[in-house]
């Protein structure tokens, strides 16, 4: 457990935040909010028909942290345990809506040539985007999400498994289904 330094926990790993937490620490607490936040939020977005609900979800998420910290005794990482909970907060949501496109800078590479410098290049990623945009829509949602998590989130499987409460094995099989179904989906891409 590294402790912050100088009063200062935004630099304190997560096993700190997570013990001043369990202690009633708010501002700990508000770290973890500001570290893990966005990413939920990338992830509720994705997953959710209704983008009025996405901020809903991260928050019922995190009221539920809060109530459930001093439960939580680190048996996986704090990130795998946030987004074991916003699953529950998506699924309690979701049920049958059908998810919404994200922004496309979320699926875009990190780092790359600049594609407003050629036209061509902007036009088909785009027109890409939007194909897989819609591929993703087609999956069924455990398909979705676990695709989601590893190739935008990059989780591993036993955490994808622990969110989803499903073996490594399971979690690997619905990552091969999803790749399967999106190579056919977006098979003129390729």
């Amino acid at each position: 457990m590294i402790a912050p330094t100088g009063g200062d926990l935004r630099d304190a790993d997560d096993e700190a935040l997570r013990a001043a937490a369990v202690i009633g620490d708010r501002e700990a607490f508000d770290v973890i909010v500001t570290r893990y936040g966005p990413v939920l939020y990338r992830y509720a977005r994705r997953m959710l028909a209704s983008e009025a609900d996405v901020p809903d979800v991260v928050q019922d998420t995190f009221v539920a942290a809060w109530q459930q910290i001093a439960g939580f005794r680190g048996s996986s990482s704090l990130r795998t345990w946030l987004f074991a909970i916003c699953y529950r907060k998506i699924a309690d949501t979701h049920r049958l809506k059908r998810a919404k496109p994200v922004e496309d800078w979320v699926l875009e590479p990190l780092a790359g040539p600049d594609p407003s410098a050629d036209p061509f290049a902007a036009a088909s990623n785009a027109a890409f985007l939007a194909a897989l945009e819609q591929a993703l829509d087609e999956l069924p949602v455990r398909q979705r999400a676990v695709w989601m998590m590893r190739e935008i989130e990059q989780m591993t499987f036993p955490e994808i498994g622990e969110v989803l409460h499903l073996s490594s094995d399971a979690v690997r099989g619905h990552h091969v289904r999803a790749i399967k179904t999106l190579r056919v989906l977006l098979g003129r891409w390729q």
